[in-house]
């Protein structure tokens, strides 16, 4: 299996403005706290109630503003980090963080994988092919 190789100037330049705009949103629509995870090759986000964990964040930005697709496209070699033990939101948002789809990791793990050829990766990447209509569509 092909992946799309790390870019550590993509990454700072997109994650953190994304899960700030996420933490912001948890706190202020669920009345959850959002932090940074410590662990750099966790989930992004663990979500709290008081001091207690409830659940976990990943996050990903697109570079479109509003989803032109009928599906989403979630790479599977995300899979280490949708299976822990509390739920987990996949956040996909927007260039402009205006705004986010998100759904349950649950859903994902029991979708479909396809190789989808994609700017990065030609050939050999897989991805989780997920309807748009299952995720959850936010203003942030």
């Amino acid at each position: 299996m092909q992946t799309k190789p790390f870019s550590q100037s993509l990454h700072d330049l997109c994650d953190p403005p994304a899960r700030d705009a996420i933490i912001k949103y948890v706190k202020n629509t669920w009345d959850l706290k959002a932090s940074y995870n410590p662990n750099q090759y966790g989930v992004d986000l663990i979500i709290e109630r008081g001091n207690d964990v409830v659940g976990f964040a990943e996050i990903e930005m697109r570079d479109w503003d509003r989803c032109p697709f009928n599906t989403i496209h979630i790479p599977k070699r995300k899979d280490k980090l949708l299976y822990n033990d509390k739920p987990t939101i996949y956040f996909v948002v927007s260039r402009y963080l205006k705004r986010a789809w998100y759904i349950d990791s649950q859903v994902i793990k029991n979708s479909s994988v396809f190789e989808i050829p994609n700017r990065s990766v030609s050939q050999g990447e897989y991805f989780y092919d997920i309807p748009t209509y299952l995720f959850t569509e936010i203003e942030l």
